[in-house]
């Protein structure tokens, strides 16, 4: 999946945001080497799968680039029985992203975002959208408008 869709998600919803090419950047550091941002306007996007009541089900997990996901805390969150991260294969299925390549937007795919509320105190975040020589810099305050994610 290219920028395109996230594009028109943003644009259909009144949503400002500035595009960004650049060389292909995945890692955090090489994310913060190429664009020249700080960590922590970074928004790193994990697919995590779950099962909750018997059913299984997708979920997307935003935190600022330098933190780490503590699975137990989405779990709980999700009122899930079981989080894990997403293999390579479901991610792309579901959203049509590779690694590093998935924004922090879960209504695109039909799936409930979970955002870092540190993230709301930067007045830009900055993630690969759709590619990894692609991405987009979008005030957080719109996503949380948008998504109405939980936040943690």
């Amino acid at each position: 999946m290219g920028p395109e869709k996230i594009v028109a998600y943003l644009q259909q919803h009144d949503v400002r945001y500035e595009g960004i090419e650049h060389p292909p950047a995945a890692s955090a550091l090489d994310y913060q080497k190429t664009l020249g941002t700080e960590l922590q306007q970074q928004a790193k996007s994990l697919f995590v799968r779950f099962k909750r009541h018997g059913e299984r089900g997708f979920a997307i997990v935003t935190v600022q680039a330098q933190k780490q996901v503590d699975l137990d805390r989405i779990r709980e969150l999700l009122d899930a029985t079981s989080v894990k991260l997403a293999d390579k294969q479901q991610l792309h299925t579901h959203t049509g992203c590779q690694f590093g390549e998935l924004p922090p937007l879960g209504k695109p795919f039909d799936v409930q975002l979970l955002m870092d509320r540190d993230l709301l105190a930067q007045d830009k975040v900055y993630f690969n959208a759709g590619r990894l020589d692609y991405s987009m810099a979008v005030d957080p305050k719109e996503i949380q408008r948008l998504e109405a994610p939980i936040l943690f």
